[in-house]
């Protein structure tokens, strides 16, 4: 956690020192899809990409997403039909967890121009991610609420349609690299600790926008 805060503090310093010295900044604000390794099911991800155009081509940014996914084990149970002559069903829900990952991230995207107003683009990400679990047996009055995080890397590529001259929307598809770690512990003097694979591919819709 020490080496991430370092890590982040660099970045941050960097990135505000980049933004003070350029006339042109960059908002990307993005929600799709993505389906990591260690979850049980695709989920919603939405997230924002701020920073500077160093030119006409590059734009270096820092961004935060959240992907987010709740389930439940549902049961019916009982049904009756109501003095209206409606059917009524009795719902268990004995069982819930879900899953919350935070991606931070700072970024380089390349610009390709095309045939105007589409082009394409590709980029490239470092990333600390964190991972939170949260599990509810109410049959067994069991709880759970593990912590993960971890370094990764995201590679991703799409393409660009230009609405103005200074707004673009945005498809994208993503791949996320990246395996987080709970604290460690020692198991008969020997360090362990439990690990989740968020590798994984998805997809992302949204607006650019270049901010004087």
């Amino acid at each position: 956690m020490r080496k991430f805060k370092k890590i982040l503090t660099i970045l941050s310093i960097g990135c505000i020192g980049i933004v003070s010295a350029q006339n042109m900044k960059v908002l990307e604000i993005q929600g799709g899809s993505f389906n990591p390794q260690g979850a049980r099911r695709a989920g919603f991800i939405f997230g924002a990409n701020y920073g500077v155009c160093v030119d006409e081509r590059i734009d270096l940014t820092l961004g935060l997403s959240v992907y987010r996914k709740s389930y439940s084990e549902e049961t019916d149970v009982d049904s009756l039909v109501t003095g209206a002559g409606s059917n009524s069903v009795t719902v268990l829900n004995p069982l819930e967890y879900s899953t919350t990952i935070i991606p931070i991230t700072a970024s380089a995207t390349a610009h390709i121009p095309f045939q105007p107003p589409l082009g394409f683009y590709i980029g490239g990400s470092l990333a600390y991610e964190f991972l939170f679990d949260k599990y509810t047996n109410y049959q067994t009055n069991q709880k759970d609420s593990p912590q993960f995080s971890g370094f990764g890397w995201m590679a991703r590529a799409g393409v660009e349609y230009k609405l103005g001259s200074r707004s673009s929307i945005t498809v994208e598809g993503f791949y996320n690299g990246c395996k987080v770690k709970s604290d460690r512990k020692k198991i008969s003097g020997i360090p362990s600790w439990q690990e989740v694979d968020l590798s994984g591919f998805g997809f992302k819709a949204g607006l650019r926008l270049e901010l004087y």
